[in-house]
């Protein structure tokens, strides 16, 4: 739900951004909620072109569009959405829903040695092109191909009928590991169509699953895109691949592209001989080769996989961790886990969060009960800043900043507010800034959140994990039971080749041990029920608390998270209130007699699992903001930031850069709704 404001107070510190917030929509690239700070999107997801149950065009539809489906089902209106389809190649003509998506009309899987040479939603196909890759009904088109001829005319189709921010992305396969998401927005122009020919070319190149050896060709029938290595994918010397991928963004598409890999503990550990996993030094591999591009780590998807044997984020009890903890993997959900030790070195090494979505596993893309994934927009938000001119620009720019945070099931909204201050000026920073103190000098931290009257969760029931706590909170209606704090040191970067730069890791909950920034620790923990509260006419309630820090002689960083679960409740959260693995949320029971018939069951009793877990066991995260004492040597963080100006000085990159370092100066935000 996406409150609506009809004034907001700013100080004076504020105005550029609140001329950028009050802006027409006349003005706006794409139609977004004006007035809040925030919007949401999904830069992580699937469709025929390869794993997915549902066309392309029908994926956005859902996404993006309002009201209710013309076939049936909810539409979750995203501010914006990311095309995040897997690398590779696919059998089926994308332009159409596969048979097990249930949808009226598509009753049948078609494929592309079907419809070659008919023209369908405008588009024609009339070979595969590349080096051949099957033949009848497995027949496939490469993904450079559906890149270009596809999605992207798909993506431009949309863009007009939504007035919404569309990007062709893509869920690379990277040599040596799992995931990750990419972006390259460079010719990508929907509403003038432009062309998404670098994010194909990226593709082919990089992708380990793309072995096409020929590419698009010239009219001399040349290839266009020469040079590929298709030897080098997998382990030790796929990861250079990887790097070199990275390398290739930083040094072509440095301020229009983004790497960000995905459920990076589901695999295990980096098997230097296989193609799995990743280890703390490959990030920071990443970061070193792609300092503007290679900004982040991306939680999982797959939030209704959960069965009695554990599996939520589909991650199974070889994952790293032995499975998810509070819908994250323990790389971010442990405190002192692998990303407060990127943290610890004052990276610009940021948090997102979207669905992976798929399919609604036994059930069809209509139905509202799901065993596997939610639409994008119905579960998981990822929120980047709201600008005057919102554009594909502006997604990059936003994740990029680290202003940036991650919601679950809706537990807070749009108008989230992250800042600190100094006491000696009024300068609020917030996520992804650095503020500078004095040693000894006090820090002012504020946060002020809106918890949402209702959710999209079609179950009404109370919370099945709360009742061993005495709390009746039913599904459907979020609520938040406190906030963590978390700080920790940042003591400087690790050399590559420097102890500690490559660190071991272990499949399975052996893997969840190992701590990489000992200093952190949850600094604070508010209570809802301690902050300020004021209840608004929408039935929505906006919590607010204001806290301090004193700065000592060694920088740190402060993020957030708020759940709706309280410290020690069993099977659920341990005595500090740290998320459990989250196979033990499947010894609950699911009593209520409309806890929905596909839960997974134990001798005939139904238990917390698919679906209802997820809507259970709910999860915010914010991105932090750093501090820094006077005379300290710039943080890695600040100096990526600076890199990323100077590139866009130099290139005379259209973009107004000037908001990139100004996000966090907003004032106070205060919302009078009626």
């Amino acid at each position: 739900m996406v409150p609506s404001a009809k004034k907001i107070l700013l100080t004076a510190a504020s105005v550029s951004l609140a001329l950028s917030q009050n802006a027409d929509a006349g003005e706006r690239w794409g139609e977004t909620s004006k007035n809040n700070p925030y919007v949401a999107g999904d830069m992580h997801n699937h469709n025929t072109c390869t794993d997915g149950s549902v066309a392309a065009g029908y994926a956005i539809d859902r996404s993006v569009g309002k009201g209710t489906a013309a076939a049936g089902g909810n539409n979750f209106d995203l501010d914006w959405f990311t095309l995040g389809n897997h690398g590779g190649s696919g059998n089926r003509d994308c332009r159409f829903s596969d048979a097990s998506a249930n949808i009226p009309g598509d009753n049948t899987t078609t494929y592309w040695s079907q419809t070659l040479g008919k023209t369908i939603d405008g588009i024609t196909i009339t070979s595969l092109k590349g080096t051949p890759n099957g033949t009848g009904t497995s027949a496939k088109m490469w993904r450079w191909q559906s890149i270009k001829e596809i999605e992207y005319p798909t993506i431009v189709n949309r863009t007009a009928t939504y007035n919404k921010v569309l990007v062709e992305g893509l869920e690379w396969i990277l040599p040596g590991h799992e995931h990750g998401d990419v972006a390259v927005i460079a010719g990508q122009n929907p509403r003038g169509y432009g062309n998404a020919d670098k994010m194909a070319e990226f593709e082919y190149r990089f992708d380990r699953a793309d072995t096409d050896a020929i590419g698009p060709v010239d009219a001399s029938n040349n290839p266009v895109w020469a040079g590929k290595d298709n030897v080098n994918n997998s382990g030790t010397a796929g990861h250079q691949k990887a790097v070199a991928g990275i390398a290739w963004l930083q040094a072509n598409h440095p301020l229009q592209s983004y790497a960000v890999p995905t459920h990076t503990e589901r695999q295990g550990p980096f098997n230097p001989n296989g193609s799995a996993g990743y280890n703390i030094e490959h990030f920071r591999d990443f970061n070193n080769a792609g300092p503007t591009v290679a900004f982040g780590i991306e939680a999982p998807g797959h939030m209704a996989e959960g069965g009695v044997n554990g599996g939520s984020g589909s991650y199974g009890s070889g994952a790293v961790g032995g499975g998810t903890y509070g819908m994250q993997g323990v790389y971010t959900a442990k405190v002192g886990g692998l990303w407060d030790g990127l943290l610890g070195e004052g990276r610009n090494f940021f948090l997102f969060q979207s669905s992976d979505w798929h399919s609604r596993g036994v059930y069809g893309a209509r139905d509202p009960g799901t065993t596997a994934d939610f639409i994008p927009g119905e579960y998981t938000k990822l929120y980047v800043p709201n600008e005057r001119r919102f554009s594909q620009q502006s997604i990059i720019d936003g994740m990029r900043s680290g202003n940036s945070y991650s919601v679950n099931a809706d537990i807070i909204d749009s108008d989230m507010e992250f800042r600190a201050k100094g006491e000696w000026d009024y300068d609020w920073k917030t996520m992804g800034e650095t503020l500078v103190v004095r040693p000894g000098e006090k820090v002012t931290l504020e946060m002020e959140m809106t918890v949402p009257a209702s959710n999209n969760s079609p179950y009404s029931f109370n919370n099945p994990l709360l009742l061993p706590v005495g709390i009746k909170q039913p599904l459907n209606k979020p609520s938040l039971d406190h906030v963590d704090l978390i700080t920790g040191d940042i003591t400087g970067p690790i050399a590559p080749g420097a102890t500690g730069y490559a660190v071991a890791n272990a499949s399975g909950v052996a893997g969840a041990a190992v701590v990489y920034n000992p200093s952190a620790k949850i600094a604070k923990q508010i209570q809802a029920t301690k902050m300020q509260s004021r209840k608004l006419r929408d039935g929505s309630v906006r919590l607010s608390f204001r806290t301090t820090f004193i700065a000592g002689k060694t920088p740190f960083y402060i993020r957030a998270r708020g759940t709706n679960i309280p410290p020690a409740t069993p099977n659920v959260s341990d005595s500090a209130g740290n998320p459990l693995l989250d196979a033990n949320n499947a010894t609950v029971s699911c009593t209520d007699a409309a806890c929905p018939s596909h839960l997974g069951t134990v001798g005939g009793v139904k238990k917390v699992t698919n679906d209802v877990q997820a809507w259970s066991n709910v999860w915010f995260y914010a991105n932090p903001i750093f501090v820094r004492p006077y005379g300290a040597p710039q943080l890695l963080v600040e100096k990526n930031k600076e890199l990323a100006r100077k590139l866009a000085h130099d290139h005379h990159h259209w973009h107004d850069w000037d908001h990139w370092g100004h996000w966090g100066h907003w004032g106070r935000w205060a919302f009078n709704r009626d």
